[in-house]
């Protein structure tokens, strides 16, 4: 298997994050869904295996994931306050993004095409 030589960076997803809305709900669903089953449970962590969310987090983050994926959007005070937020996890989503997280450690999300458009008309920019 040839090996990517675009490999993202934590600086490169910042960037990412800085300006696209898209790109952190889709930041904030992929480090939910790395949680624990007992851990989306609680809404708090019980592992310290670095990954997921950090206990400072763990809550809002997770309430905030659950409402999206029930609702379909967050308000604009819960898109601000996880845009500022999600900055902290960028190093994990370039891991995810690399293929490095997922292949060893949960199984792939799969994001199809109908989803990103749903997922584009939902978001205020």
């Amino acid at each position: 298997m040839k090996k990517n030589t675009n490999q993202w960076t934590k600086e490169s997803i910042k960037e990412i994050l800085k300006t696209n809305n898209v790109a952190v709900l889709r930041g904030l669903l992929c480090i939910y869904h790395l949680q624990t089953d007992d851990e989306k449970m609680v809404e708090d962590v019980r592992y310290r295996n670095n990954i997921g969310f950090s206990g400072c987090d763990a809550y809002i983050m997770s309430r905030f994931a659950t409402f999206f994926m029930k609702n379909g959007y967050l308000t604009i005070k819960q898109l601000e306050l996880t845009k500022k937020k999600i900055m902290k996890y960028a190093g994990q989503l370039a891991k995810i993004a690399n293929g490095e997280i997922f292949d060893s450690y949960r199984p792939k999300i799969i994001i199809t095409k109908s989803f990103l458009q749903r997922l584009k008309s939902l978001v205020i920019n």
